[in-house]
């Protein structure tokens, strides 16, 4: 027995100290109908902007009751993956199903969302992710791209021929299949008779994530540590350790995100970062697209103070090499930042200085990104030999 004593525990993020960048910032769409909307929220005021779990119970949001316990689960389950995260959260009417208001929330937010949840108590439908591409590729239109994880009702799919997103072309758009099979978010699913899913811990683990890094990386996101997934689960309510590695090989290859064991390491993990497209497309997983949205957004912002400047040319019409230079100086320094923080492995910036700029008052620049490639699979070739 230890010798009595008073003891203290640190508390490491009660300070709530700001992210650098906006990586981080994340959106929640859910759906009720309008008499059950959380205290906080109205027909006409339904976007709101949280930095906590306590904060989403000051409007109303409250574990256990009756209309938002799920809503609760999953905006705890974010905090407890990203703590110190931002969270839109936009709540529509559930009447009629309105994917498109994603673009309200982020329109609302100003831009700043990096990634957004979907939570649909509806039947799951892989033509669900052509309607949110849809709206994901009016915003990229915008210069506000995002990524959406999409989760709906799973409980009358069977696994085993559950639709192939790799067969779609939603480049923006993840579908999260995972669920917790032996805690809170379990009994939740049981309570309600749909799926829960673990929408908001894939959400707070992207959030956490650099734009580079893949949510299954097994040194950095172990999903049982802080949050109720020791059991993993798909979202029909079966146990993934009563599936065969064969069909969840078979979803992995469809495209779906859910959580898993490994032999050799405790603890829970996501499989992978697929998006709903072909994976032999640049943008087939999560990462590819926030790396290559960060890249987007940040070049943009160097170079719009150059938007309709003068542009000065040699007697031959060809671009002067001062007049290069400063695009190439200002597309170089959202990259550069990106390639010293390890989220690229290299760039160039290729300016052709015999454009017809004169005619096209347009200037054509080409970026080439090598991106962060990501350790797969690991193969170790082993055995005896009679020296070394």
């Amino acid at each position: 027995m230890a010798l009595s004593d008073v003891t203290f525990l640190r508390g490491q993020s009660g300070l709530g100290r700001p992210l650098a960048g906006e990586d981080h910032v994340s959106g929640l769409v859910a759906y009720f109908t309008n008499a059950n909307l959380p205290s906080g929220f109205t027909s006409t005021d339904r976007v709101k902007i949280v930095f906590s779990t306590s904060e989403a119970e000051t409007l109303g949001i409250i574990e256990g009751s009756a209309n938002h316990s799920v809503l609760w689960y999953h905006i705890n389950e974010y905090f407890k993956a990203q703590p110190q995260g931002e969270l839109y959260l936009g709540l529509y009417d559930s009447t009629s199903i309105d994917y498109s208001v994603i673009e309200t929330v982020q329109t609302f937010a100003n831009g700043r969302i990096r990634q957004i949840a979907v939570f649909d108590v509806t039947a799951y439908a892989t033509g669900t992710t052509t309607t949110l591409q849809t709206s994901a590729t009016a915003l990229e239109t915008a210069n506000k791209p995002l990524v959406v994880l999409y989760a709906g009702d799973f409980t009358a799919e069977t696994l085993s021929t559950i639709g192939d997103l790799r067969a779609l072309s939603n480049k923006n758009v993840a579908v999260i299949l995972g669920e917790d099979g032996d805690g809170d978010g379990a009994a939740l699913a049981a309570s309600t008779g749909a799926s829960v899913t673990a929408l908001g811990a894939t959400l707070g683990a992207v959030s956490l994530s650099n734009v580079h890094e893949n949510i299954g990386w097994v040194g950095k996101f172990q999903m049982s540590k802080d949050l109720e997934l020791d059991e993993p689960a798909f979202a029909d309510g079966t146990l993934v350790k009563d599936t065969t590695t064969t069909l969840q090989a078979a979803l992995q290859t469809k495209g779906y995100i859910f959580l898993r064991k490994h032999v050799g390491i405790d603890g829970t993990y996501f499989n992978d970062s697929p998006t709903s497209i072909a994976v032999t497309n640049d943008l087939a997983y999560i990462e590819n697209n926030r790396t290559l949205d960060k890249a987007i957004r940040g070049v943009r912002t160097f170079m719009l103070p150059n938007l309709s400047g003068p542009i000065t040319v040699n007697a031959d019409g060809t671009l002067q090499e001062e007049t290069i230079a400063m695009f190439k100086n200002d597309s170089d320094r959202a990259l550069e930042a990106m390639e010293r923080d390890g989220e690229v492995s290299a760039f160039v910036t290729i300016i052709d200085p015999a454009q017809d700029v004169l005619t096209t008052s347009k200037v054509e620049i080409t970026l080439k990104i090598v991106p962060v490639g990501v350790a797969r699979q690991i193969e170790v070739k082993i055995g005896f030999a009679v020296s070394v």
